[in-house]
């Protein structure tokens, strides 16, 4: 279908779309209001409306009452058939990352855990919790355990960089990861963190990782902002 048989509204949308990447507009930015694109494109408001309601639906545009409509947060595309860490992901974004660490603690493992990365009975983990971060708005909740005998040096200062590049400064390499994901309802901590309600779906990723050495280096727990991340997978045959 060319332009000309394009409908009005689809032109808007299109319209809109070049215009927010021609300004540079990023997250968070207003855009026109309904009278000022109505008048720049010479079309009915209505038409705007319903343009502006499409690219809202799509999560393009985000509308506040009484405020305006912005430019919403882009959605980040996860490959589920690629091995990398969240740094890596992010390597465009570098600058505007961070990774906070809540919580880093020596404990001794439940069963689950001992029996994930194949520890003794008085082997200890360390746990730690980490928010990702992107210019302030937290994309990942991560939640791993790692046995204490492998980096009796870990810090809290390696996690707040890249834990696949802490691996790779001491000689590791990661053979595999076998992941599972999960759908559940955020708790009260996820909700404040991704300020999100209590009725929105999330995945949550379990996942153990495997070193070139055979020997099983982490087993984690992640919850991908729902409205932030979305998975790609490529199939062929």
């Amino acid at each position: 279908m060319d332009d000309k048989k394009m409908p009005l509204y689809q032109e808007i949308m299109k319209n809109l779309q070049d215009y927010i990447k021609k300004q540079g507009l990023e997250y968070g930015d207003v855009i026109p209001t309904e009278k000022a694109l109505s008048e720049k494109y010479q079309v009915s408001r209505v038409t705007v409306r319903k343009a502006i309601s499409k690219l809202i639906d799509k999560e393009i545009l985000f509308s506040i009452k009484g405020s305006g409509t912005y430019v919403a947060f882009p959605k980040f595309e996860h490959n589920l058939f690629k091995l990398q860490g969240f740094t890596e992901e992010m390597q465009p974004y570098h600058d505007a990352i961070k990774n906070e660490v809540t919580e880093f603690s020596l404990m001794k493992p439940s069963e689950l855990i001992q029996e994930m990365l194949n520890l003794n009975n008085d082997e200890k983990v360390y746990n730690i919790k980490r928010i990702r971060n992107l210019n302030g708005e937290a994309l990942i909740i991560e939640n791993a355990y790692i046995p204490f005998k492998l980096f009796p040096d870990l810090s809290i200062e390696a996690m707040t960089k890249s834990k696949y590049g802490y691996l790779k400064e001491k000689g590791y390499a990661i053979q595999k990861r076998v992941e599972e994901f999960i759908p559940k309802l955020p708790d009260k901590d996820t909700m404040e963190t991704f300020n999100i309600d209590s009725n929105t779906p999330l995945l949550e990723l379990k996942a153990y990782s495997i070193l070139n050495n055979d020997e099983i280096f982490e087993y984690s727990e992640v919850l991908y902002h729902p409205k932030k991340y979305k998975f790609k997978l490529e199939l062929s045959r």
